[in-house]
Parts: structure tokens; C-alpha cells; sequence
């Protein structure tokens, strides 16, 4: 059974409340300047990513209309679970296994490939169909940039 629009742009906001979490906690490890910017930048992004989607979902894009806070609650749970995985229960944890800029970095490139993995396969459900496409390609291009934005930190961080 396809995820309803609506379901879509629900988890794409549990997802982007993750990744704000994720980012906020690394930009609080590290003291190099350019690290913590970077990170406070894609903690900023993913806020404004969840505010696009959370007046999307108040658009013509699903008739099921704004969930209760629990299945929203569920849903966040969805997106977390899928971008961290079931071995990791939560952002904690996965941030107390970071000891460095560059492992920093990899769980967030990870974080981001696995967002575009999951957008990816949403869009397969709804091949042929304008709207959900249109909506599920901005988002994954929106995962793209933050994919670029930490390959850049990477290189420069190398560089140093």
C-alpha cells in the first residue's frame, strides 16, 4: 500500500527533526570555527526544510488532512528508525561515538545518503504521478545540497 501525501511529508518532518537534532549536537562537540558553522548552517536548513514541508501538508497534497500527535509522533519514529538504524536507538548514542570532525561528517553524509535513499523509494510508489513526484524530487534535491555542503567541509577540512 502507497503512503498517502500526506504520510510523505510527515515523515520527510521526522526526518528533518532528526537530522536538526543530529546537526545541533555536532556543532556543540567540535571548537574549530568552520566546523561548528557548518553544522549550526545544516541544523538551520533542516528547520526550513521542516517548515516547507509542514506548509505543504496544509496544501491540496493529501485529503487525509494534519495527523493527531501521536500518529506524528509515529511517523518521526518511522524516519529516525530509518535513517539511523534498528542498532541505534537514539541521536545519543550516535553522537557518542563521534570523536572527530571527519567521523562527524561520515554520519552525516551517511544520515543525508540514507534521506535520499528513503525519498528515493518513495518516489517509486508514485511513478507516473505529477504531484508526489514533483514533491519527493525537491526534497531529495534538497538532501543533494547537504551532500555537497559536507564533502566541501570534508576537502577543507583535509586541507588543514
Amino acid at each position: 500500500m502507497a503512503y498517502s501525501l500526506n504520510e510523505i511529508i510527515d515523515i520527510a518532518i521526522g526526518i528533518e527533526d532528526t537530522g536538526f537534532e543530529f546537526y545541533t549536537e555536532c556543532g556543540e562537540i567540535f571548537k574549530d570555527p568552520l566546523i561548528k558553522d557548518v553544522f549550526g548552517f545544516l541544523a538551520r536548513e533542516e528547520l526550513a526544510h521542516k517548515r516547507t514541508f509542514q506548509s505543504l501538508r496544509s496544501s491540496d497534497y493529501g485529503k487525509s488532512g494534519v495527523p493527531t500527535e501521536e500518529y506524528y509522533l509515529y511517523l518521526k519514529a518511522i524516519g529516525s528508525a530509518r535513517l539511523f538504524g534498528e542498532q541505534k536507538k537514539n541521536i545519543v548514542r550516535v553522537i557518542s561515538e563521534i570523536t572527530t570532525p571527519m567521523a562527524a561528517i561520515k554520519n552525516a553524509l551517511a544520515l543525508e545518503k540514507e534521506s535520499i535513499l528513503f525519498y528515493t523509494e518513495m518516489k517509486e510508489l508514485y511513478r507516473g504521478e505529477k504531484k508526489p513526484t514533483e514533491l519527493v524530487n525537491t526534497i531529495i534535491d534538497e538532501e543533494r545540497k547537504h551532500v555537497a555542503t559536507l564533502y566541501d567541509l570534508s576537502q577543507k577540512i583535509r586541507l588543514t
